[in-house]
Parts: structure tokens; sequence; C-alpha cells
């Protein structure tokens, strides 16, 4: 009798163990203050000739509050596609600001250049646009070449 008591006994401690560990994940999976308002942005600029110059990808999160960072656990980062001379650029635009070149690749590299660490100065932004520009003038100026993709909070 006793034997039969301690199995049922161990199979409602698996059992409700078992149950327990389900719920944790699901817990865990909850959106958390990183993960809710990211964004991967992506934006290529064309060359002289119509090819491929340069690209950017940044993941960029707008909290609550209106702060934007970028999301350093994935790889951020502008890339030149052409030798060609002339270098792509990454910038970035918060609602006031615009910030860059954070990083520049001249085709040197394989892989592209890391856009390192990034905080906007600003609260309440509501948007934050990632360039790719080629040569030396910076978005928005007479004769840049650019590309851009824009996150919303």
């Amino acid at each position: 009798m006793m034997r039969i008591r301690t199995a049922c006994t161990g199979l409602m401690l698996g059992t409700a163990l078992a149950v327990a560990t389900s719920v944790v994940p699901a817990q865990a999976a909850a959106p958390s203050r990183t993960a809710a308002g990211c964004e991967t942005l992506h934006a290529t600029v064309a060359n002289s000739q119509g090819l491929s110059g340069g690209t950017v990808q940044a993941t960029v999160c707008i909290h609550s509050g209106g702060t934007a960072d970028l999301n350093t656990s994935y790889y951020n980062y502008v890339q030149d596609h052409q030798a060609d001379g002339v270098a792509a650029r990454a910038y970035i635009r918060d609602s006031r600001y615009l910030y860059g070149p954070l990083a520049v690749d001249d085709t040197v590299t394989s892989g592209g250049q890391d856009l390192g660490h990034w905080d906007s100065t600003e609260v309440g932004n509501t948007s934050v646009r990632v360039y790719v520009c080629l040569g030396k003038k910076f978005p928005g100026e007479s004769g840049a070449r650019c590309a851009s993709d824009v996150t919303y909070a």
C-alpha cells in the first residue's frame, strides 16, 4: 500500500512539475521592453551606374516615452558593394537630429562595418530613419545619393 501511495505522489509531483515548466516559457515569451518596439530596417542605394552601391541594416528600438536606440543584440552595419572609389556611409535621424556618419565602408572589408552603439538624446521620438549614402554628402543635402527606411513608434 505504501508503495502505491509513493508512486501516486511521485506521479502527481511529476505532473505538477511538468505543468509548471510548461507555463514558464509562455511567461518568458511575453514582450519585453526591448522587443516590443524594435524593427530591423534595410535600405540600399544605387550608384551612378544604377548598380547596388551600398546597404544599411539597423535594428532600431523606440521605447515608451520615445527614447530610441540601436539594438546591439543584432548586427547593425553599412556595406559598400562597388569598388568605385565612393564609400557607403550610415546615418540615423530621430525626430530632431541627424547623427553620423555612424560607420563608413569602402569595400576593403567583407560583411560591412558595424554601426556601433547609438542612443537618441531626444525623448518623444515618434519615428527613426536610417540612411545609407554614397560619397560625402549628408541626407537631404543637394546632390546626395541616399536611400532610407523608417520605423514608427
